[in-house]
């Protein structure tokens, strides 16, 4: 306990030096080579090279770590193709001598020692776990992107193979290691045997991923194939009928009748362009009944749609913000009514049982008192959501309706939602007030 305890003393204090110095990191990493650092500032350059955190490149100069570097691209989502390891060399080095370390506890049986080897197995099978979830999320998303965007260039199929490639290798990387866990000592051992099928049931569903990604990037890599191959062939016929204007091609025509595309054709009649000066009558009164014809047909007229209004856009803006105002005022009263009881609530029967119930309509009551709560829990500074859970209640609509009205919202103190769902063996159940 004491170990632990110190090792959690020195991850703050590191995690506290970042971040004092946390405005010459975000300088380094916004330059795209070196950074530059003021002769004040030498001591903590100096301090962040021991951490291992920045390398000075020059006089004044200084350069992130490729690993910080890393942890930062992850955290503001800008990975590269060179970011993304596929490497499970270390991985397997140190699965190799953490083995060797807790067998070798085992045969001098020192309890410490082997707790010890157990910790840090348990903690490579984890990190082996999240390289294989964090490379194959990685590459999916960044295919996805790619190809959401539909002009494949040159470029972009240059980044959709580089992609391919890297899928193969993790492929690859994980028969290699499934293979080597097959050993005699992951059998019989039960520690390893455990840990070994707790590994492979977490990284079925990431290699999963890798192969339905994987299908994806051959899929589209082999349309764009026949595209390019469709579209030289086009190219090679406009290039012959160039050269060649007069050719006839009786071949092709009386093969047309083989291909389904030529078919199923619609015949269309085809109408020259009228040449009113060659004073030609036909084609005069052609043109005459065409204009008069052109002119009986009416524009369209498109009927301007009008919402139907409701109480929100009917209230006037005073009206509503004041309305609003009282309402937060009772939703506030109403968590501490839940804090404090630790019940839940309906809000539908508070509304009706408040002094200021004439005060605010019911229908924004019930929309302003699921969705205000909603944010509140939705937000990552705020700590309602360890205590309170909000559950609309669906009015009971027919199958063919595709909306769905809030009948009304129940306010839970989740403290107490879990422990009726640890005793609904027992016959537990919550009161909705």
């Amino acid at each position: 306990m004491m170990k632990q305890h110190s090792q959690s003393n020195e991850v703050e204090a590191l995690l506290s030096s970042l971040s004092k110095h946390r405005s010459i990191i975000a300088r380094g990493y916004a330059a795209k080579r070196e950074a530059e650092f003021y002769s004040e500032e030498e001591p903590v350059i100096q301090l962040l090279r021991t951490q291992g955190f920045v390398r000075p490149v020059g006089e004044g100069q200084f350069r992130l770590s490729k690993q910080l570097r890393d942890l930062i691209n992850r955290g503001v989502n800008r990975q590269h193709i060179r970011d993304i390891n596929v490497n499970l060399g270390q991985f397997t080095d140190s699965l190799d001598l953490a083995v060797e370390d807790y067998l070798s506890a085992q045969n001098r049986k020192d309890r410490d020692d082997i707790e010890s080897a157990c910790d840090e197995l348990v903690s490579i099978f984890y990190e082996m776990g999240d390289f294989f979830s964090d490379a194959s999320e990685e590459i999916d998303q960044q295919v996805k992107l790619v190809i959401g965007n539909h002009a494949y260039g040159a470029e972009r199929i240059r980044i959709i193979r580089a992609y391919l490639e890297k899928l193969d290798r993790l492929q690859e990387a994980y028969e290699t290691l499934s293979q080597s866990l097959t050993d005699e000592i992951y059998t019989e051992d039960s520690f390893l045997c455990d840990e070994r099928i707790k590994f492979i049931s977490r990284t079925l569903k990431y290699i999963d991923n890798v192969k339905s990604t994987h299908k994806e990037i051959k899929a589209v890599l082999h349309m764009r194939e026949v595209r390019e191959q469709r579209t030289q062939r086009l190219r090679q016929l406009d290039a012959y009928l160039r050269e060649n204007p007069a050719a006839e091609f009786n071949k092709a025509a009386s093969l047309a009748s083989d291909c389904l595309l030529f078919r199923n054709a619609q015949k269309i009649d085809v109408q020259s362009f009228i040449d009113v000066d060659s004073h030609d009558q036909k084609w005069i009164s052609f043109y005459e009944r065409q204009v008069a014809t052109s002119m009986l047909k009416k524009p369209a007229v498109v009927d301007k749609y009008e919402r139907p209004s409701t109480d929100s856009m009917a209230a006037s803006p005073v009206s509503r913000k004041r309305e609003s105002s009282i309402a937060l005022d009772m939703i506030g009263e109403m968590v501490k009514c839940i804090l404090r009881d630790k019940q839940s609530l309906s809000v539908t029967r508070y509304w009706q049982f408040h002094p200021n119930r004439n005060e605010v309509s019911f229908s924004y009551w019930l929309y302003i008192s699921r969705t205000h709560l909603t944010r509140l829990i939705k937000s990552p500074k705020g700590l309602l959501a360890k205590y309170v859970n909000v559950k609309p209640i669906y009015a009971t609509e027919s199958q063919s309706c595709g909306n769905r009205t809030v009948a009304d919202v129940v306010v839970a103190y989740s403290h107490l939602v879990d422990h009726d769902k640890a005793g609904s063996g027992r016959g537990g159940s919550s009161e909705v007030l």
